[in-house]
């Protein structure tokens, strides 16, 4: 099933600034329910760090597996602030492309190669050639090479260097498709772990989230609900700083 474009299926959506329905807690995964567990023997995890963070702090299935349309539309508008028709379409598709209409979203079904997920990821390394599924485990050269190279943390064109630097290092060019979902990638990256008063996201908070899948202990929802319409804009800035530096990196 071939995937729509990010912008596409983001602006299929309605959406408001606030969602004043919505109760965001401050920090939850400080209670005993929600304390870091690492994945066992038999867990399935994802090439997506926010969401294995969500599994590791139960606040969907821990084992990855099984994991209703709810629970993660839930967890991601409590956990990250997504406002609620953002986070009920991210889960749309993917339970329409990775999922089962019976059993729900796996994680490891994330993994399927060129459907959600696609190479020259920020942690993760590219799918071998013929593969139908992409590496979940993380690359920790990759993470350390974040860490060293941003010693000040990452702002938005930090993120845009990297992706740019990584996506040129492919066999061959990413398609539109998955080129506008690295953009968004990169864009809610910033948007939820992003410090505010410095608009970076911290090496420690690298480590952490995007390194060990684990929700930073400084970390605390953005104070603002993250809507369709901002991501649109900052996934279009991503794309903005990646073309200008291609001439150059």
């Amino acid at each position: 099933m071939a995937l729509l474009s990010l912008s596409t299926f983001l602006n299929s959506s309605s959406d408001s600034r606030q969602n004043p329905a919505l109760e965001v807690e401050s920090r939850p995964w400080t209670s005993p329910e929600h304390s870091f567990r690492a994945p066992q023997k038999g867990d399935a995890r994802s090439p997506c760090p926010a969401l294995n963070a969500l599994a590791n702090h139960g606040f969907i299935n821990h084992s990855g597996k099984n994991i209703s349309a709810s629970s993660l539309i839930s967890s991601l508008t409590s956990v990250y602030h997504l406002s609620t028709p953002l986070a009920a379409t991210m889960t749309s598709v993917a339970s329409l492309c990775c999922g089962d209409i019976f059993t729900g979203i796996s994680l490891e079904g994330l993994a399927a190669h060129n459907k959600i997920e696609h190479d020259a990821s920020l942690v993760h390394d590219n799918a071998a050639p013929g593969a139908r599924y992409a590496p979940t485990d993380v690359n920790w050269k990759l993470v350390n090479d974040l860490v060293t190279r941003y010693s000040a943390g990452m702002g938005l064109e930090d993120l845009a260097e990297v992706r740019l630097r990584r996506e040129g290092k492919l066999r061959s060019e990413l398609d539109v498709i998955h080129e506008d979902l690295g953009h968004g990638e990169a864009a809610l990256i910033w948007l939820i772990m992003r410090d505010n008063s410095t608009d970076r996201i911290s090496t420690q908070t690298i480590k952490e989230w995007l390194g060990h899948e684990r929700l930073p202990e400084t970390y605390t929802p953005p104070s603002e609900e993250i809507t369709v319409g901002t991501l649109t804009t900052v996934s279009s800035q991503v794309e903005k700083v990646m073309d200008t530096l291609k001439h150059t990196i």
